[in-house]
């Protein structure tokens, strides 16, 4: 009898034990190490669409009776037309509406010299760029005339030997301004931003890869880098960044120990630049784009603009989301040797701004980043390229 119920306790010790063993395997499959280390979790597809269709509800909204957006304005109008053209809920039927008005609208604003604007002079260039860009991703067969004539518009508006008589050894040379009149850069001079404008146009409306255009524009990009390698202004830095044009940089000069005055470098112009090397035939091994790349991952923050703070956010947003897409780039590694899903963490970010009405604010309204169509726009394209993959 004692036998027996000495037998018993054995085996009840043994299933005992064999149930815990299991439950212990059970919990830690469950959680993977590689999980459990995850510091920025993702945020859930399902809140980046529910935000992505309460952004495009919220512009649709805003959406004038003639397709246009603010008071008719082609930059505004083509952004937003762009945001959602662009987005991965371009096919449903409402944002399909709003895209086929507000392209028609651009298309009927365009001039006998090619470009797209209310105005004949003042932000041509700028206008033009992003109308291109907005009508190809709506329908690049139905508006293939429009925006040839606007690539040619834009080719022709470079500063260059044809457009004005200008030489490479000119700060000017290769750059695009807000104006397509040389003769007017004394009030409105070439620039990084609207040249990576530019250049995104003629690259997406399928500008050939030959054309003197990107090897001229290429002149301009050295010169807004602190590179002292490939930039010869006397003014060039060497931390590889970027900034908004050759005699400028919106973070200020600063005064080197030896007496030498820089540009600063700054997040939105270094991705600015780091895509024009590119979409002008640069690879990722030119040390040019390196040193771009480095100063990024020198200063990845989705907290910031670095250099800028707050003012330029979205911008910011929308020129890294773009450029880290195009390039195929699915990590940055910081100097800490953390390595950071960047589409992950900036998706995150941007829907955590998200206001309740499905829209984007800066309260540091500099560069109409107070106006809540722009930066919907803005934010709304930066998700849609966060989704790419």
């Amino acid at each position: 009898m004692r036998l027996l119920r000495t037998m018993f306790v054995l085996m009840l010790m043994v299933v005992m034990v064999a149930a815990g063993c299991g439950k212990k395997e059970t919990e830690t499959s469950q959680t993977p190490p590689e999980k459990q280390k995850e510091e920025t979790p993702p945020a859930a597809k399902a809140d980046t669409e529910k935000s992505m269709k309460t952004a495009v509800a919220f512009l649709a909204g805003k959406q004038n009776a003639d397709g246009s957006f603010a008071k008719s304005d082609v930059g505004f109008t083509g952004l937003a037309v762009y945001a959602v053209a662009s987005s991965p809920l371009a096919s449903e039927t409402a944002a399909k509406e709003m895209v086929r008005k507000g392209a028609d609208f651009l298309a009927k604003n365009q001039r006998e010299n090619g470009s797209i604007n209310q105005d004949p002079v003042m932000l041509a260039l700028y206008r033009t760029a992003i109308a291109a860009m907005a009508l190809n991703a709506a329908g690049k067969e139905e508006y293939a005339d429009t925006i040839k004539k606007a690539q040619d518009y834009l080719v022709n508006a470079q500063i260059s030997e044809e457009n004005g008589g200008y030489q490479a050894k000119d700060w000017e040379y290769g750059g695009w301004g807000y104006s397509d009149h040389p003769e007017t850069l004394g009030k409105v001079a070439p620039d990084l931003s609207n040249t990576q404008f530019a250049l995104a146009a003629l690259k997406e409306s399928g500008l050939p890869e030959d054309s003197e255009a990107y090897k001229r524009a290429i002149v301009f990009l050295n010169r807004c880098q602190n590179r002292s390698e490939s930039n010869d202004m006397e003014s060039a830095g060497d931390d590889g960044g970027g900034y908004y044009a050759p005699k400028e940089s919106k973070a200020g000069p600063e005064k080197l120990p030896d007496g030498t005055t820089v540009y600063k470098s700054y997040g939105s112009m270094t991705y600015a630049l780091l895509k024009g090397f590119v979409f002008c035939g640069l690879k990722m091994e030119d040390p040019r784009v390196k040193a771009a790349f480095d100063w990024t991952s020198q200063h990845y923050t989705v907290d910031e603009n670095p250099g800028m703070g707050q003012m330029g956010l979205y911008y910011y947003y929308m020129t890294m989301s773009k450029t880290l897409s195009d390039l195929g780039v699915d990590s940055i590694t910081t100097p800490d040797g953390r390595k950071h899903d960047w589409r992950s963490e900036l998706t995150a970010k941007v829907v955590s701004l998200q206001q309740p009405d499905g829209s984007w604010v800066n309260k540091q309204d500099r560069w109409m980043e107070g106006d809540p169509t722009l930066t919907t726009s803005y934010s709304l394209i930066t998700l849609g390229y966060c989704s790419k993959k």
